[in-house]
């Protein structure tokens, strides 16, 4: 009896015949029937793999007309990272140290390539976690929005599904971060990351948004005292 490996190792084949080319952007993928005689597996095993894929949007299957292969931008080759990350929810600290690397040089970049409009949108997210200072719940999902914000604003494909998939991890430890310690230093930090960006001076967006990674992780090794 087949059971959820041999599901992945159908997902695996499909996904290296995608990402090596033998099934190119838009082309439609052999039948499910097919691919089972291929592969030696049972036709669930072959949708389930297919599910799978279109939920991390390397595929799109249409009612009727057959599965097609999506047209794969860069941040396509990321989302296999995506279980890893929801699984793995004990890296809390590597997760912060490779904010610390990111996070300025996307704050930089977003200040030299964003518009005025997600500068506003910025502005009413940072007004947001004002009005949440009582509900760290709220606080929280401002405070990741507000990063997810700046990645949008990078106009970087990779950087912005980075975001995204630290995001799912972050929030529940962001949470108890806040809840240990209060939103007062974060409340701060995201007023002068956002002066700086409407200011269009990208090396002091640098120094802010380095300052906040290194102050949470500094908070963090603090808790953990």
């Amino acid at each position: 009896m087949e059971d959820g490996r041999t599901s992945d190792k159908v997902l695996n084949k499909i996904q290296e015949k995608i990402l090596n080319g033998e099934w190119k952007s838009g082309e439609k993928i052999m039948s499910e029937t097919k691919l089972a005689e291929e592969l030696n597996v049972s036709r669930v095993s072959v949708r389930e793999a297919i599910e799978k894929l279109a939920a991390f949007n390397i595929v799109s299957k249409k009612k009727g007309g057959g599965t097609f292969v999506n047209d794969l931008g860069p941040s396509v080759y990321l989302n296999s990272l995506l279980p890893m990350l929801i699984l793995d929810r004990d890296s809390y600290m590597e997760i912060l140290e490779f904010r610390l690397i990111m996070e300025p040089e996307a704050a930089k970049l977003c200040t030299e390539r964003c518009d005025d409009k997600l500068i506003e949108e910025l502005q009413i997210t940072y007004e947001n976690m004002l009005k949440y200072k009582n509900d760290i719940k709220k606080f929280t999902e401002e405070d990741l929005n507000f990063h997810t914000k700046i990645a949008e604003g990078t106009n970087n494909s990779l950087i912005i599904k980075v975001n995204e998939l630290l995001s799912n991890v972050l929030e529940c430890h962001q949470r108890g971060l806040y809840e240990n310690l209060g939103p007062e230093g974060g409340v701060h930090e995201h007023k002068f990351i956002l002066d700086s960006i409407r200011n269009r001076d990208s090396e002091l967006a640098f120094i802010y948004a380095r300052r906040h990674a290194v102050r949470t992780i500094n908070d963090l090794k603090r808790l953990k005292k």
